[in-house]
């Protein structure tokens, strides 16, 4: 068994090794996304740190205003100015409070930034986004998946496999307990390689685990069922912020404002308003993303809630609160509020996120240890049959 698990460990990390690196080190740099785009974009971010002396719904009218063709989708807060975003949420103009002017429109997918988010989020499957391939975004066959979303579930489920497998021939007896954190400096290059890879690994397991599992499950739901299932929690659960249906109205009431919307929300659910939604002919009310006390996403840039609260377009009064930690098993509201939301490193800041950083290199540093000790074991070997080879060929020469 145990030689098995480093046949299956050796060759699935040497066959995919490279790509699930590409992968895993893309997304240390998207760790600080939210950083990186904030000083990509100082204008974007320019405000007065006065009183403020225009609302989120003024300046959603401003920007109708200013830009009439701008389809708005969205409107809500960050680094300290008012954003209004599109539907598709791939641009948005910032307006500063302060004055209440508009400081710049962005793309928010463009750029090199955009092009790391399609690799890692995407496989490159997102075709609004740079370095689109429109071949990943079609469906697999007998799948209900796309190609993009494919890979990466293949590369999660082998994060989960290299994982556990190296976990199982790390482990040592309880007699050689400190042997499995040692790392043999003075014997040789094979030794300290082979020691660093054996402790990086085992100090990442947890990490990577998480990666692995919350990684597959994004693009497989039936991986986050399994996971589920393993914990205790309920498979069947509906996604409850996928049922609402607002009271019936009567014809031609007035549409609520931003600002009741937001008012409503935040009666409803006390907290930070991180956006808000706007209604549409489809969707007629309004969905608010609010963070409270505990946000699991407060680090992300503009979508920093994790309760979503909605409220009728023409009806203030009728609201509902979807808060994934109530009402749920606890293995659910781990999963939702702590577990994925550790994927991606918001639940805690840019300081705490180093250790993220550190974590989601040790692939890279796996590799190139794993690699160095399987190029020495493979040069011994062809040197021990090289030497062998000699050794016979005298006695092959006296026979003939």
């Amino acid at each position: 068994m145990r030689r098995a698990l480093i046949v299956a460990h050796r060759w699935s990390s040497l066959i995919l090794g490279l790509v699930l690196v590409v992968e895993c080190t893309t997304g240390v740099v998207l760790l600080y996304h939210a950083e990186i785009f904030r000083a990509q974009h100082s204008a974007f971010y320019q405000h007065t740190d006065t009183a403020p002396v225009i609302s989120t719904e003024q300046a959603v009218e401003l920007v109708r205003a200013s830009d009439p063709a701008f389809d708005i989708g969205w409107v809500g807060t960050d680094g300290g100015i008012i954003a209004v975003g599109d539907k598709a949420y791939a641009s948005a103009y910032s307006i500063d409070p302060g004055t209440g002017r508009i400081n710049e429109r962005v793309d928010l997918v463009e750029g090199p930034l955009g092009w790391l988010v399609n690799l890692h989020d995407c496989a490159f499957g997102c075709l609004s986004s740079p370095g689109a391939v429109p071949a990943l975004h079609e469906t697999v066959p007998l799948l209900d998946l796309t190609w993009s979303a494919l890979i990466l579930g293949v590369l999660g489920l082998l994060l989960v496999v290299l994982a556990v497998t190296g976990a199982i021939i790390w482990w040592p007896s309880l007699k050689r307990w400190k042997h499995g954190f040692r790392v043999r400096r003075r014997k040789g290059r094979f030794a300290r390689d082979f020691d660093l890879h054996n402790v990086i690994g085992i100090i990442s397991v947890p990490f990577l685990l998480m990666w692995g599992v919350t990684g597959a499950a994004i693009e497989m739901p039936f991986v986050e069922k399994a996971w589920l299932a393993t914990t205790g929690g309920d498979t069947e659960l509906a996604p409850a912020q996928d049922i609402y249906t607002p009271r019936p109205s009567a014809e031609g009431s007035r549409q609520i404002s931003v600002t009741e919307a937001t008012d409503s929300a935040l009666r409803a659910k006390p907290g930070r308003l991180a956006y808000l939604m706007l209604p549409t002919p489809a969707t007629p009310y309004y969905v608010a993303s609010v963070a409270g006390d505990y946000a699991p996403y407060g680090e992300r840039a503009f979508y920093s809630g994790d309760v979503s609260v909605y409220v009728n377009a023409a009806d203030a009064t009728d609201t509902k609160v979807v808060d994934k930690s109530h009402d749920r098993p606890l293995a659910n509201t781990f999963y939702d509020k702590v577990f994925e939301p550790a994927h991606f490193g918001w639940l805690v800041n840019d300081w705490w996120r180093i250790v993220w950083a550190i974590l989601g290199l040790s692939p890279l540093a796996l590799m190139v240890t794993g690699l160095s000790t399987w190029f020495f074991k493979r040069r011994t070997r062809r040197n021990a049959n090289a030497a062998k080879a000699k050794q016979r060929q005298p006695a092959i020469d006296r026979d003939a």
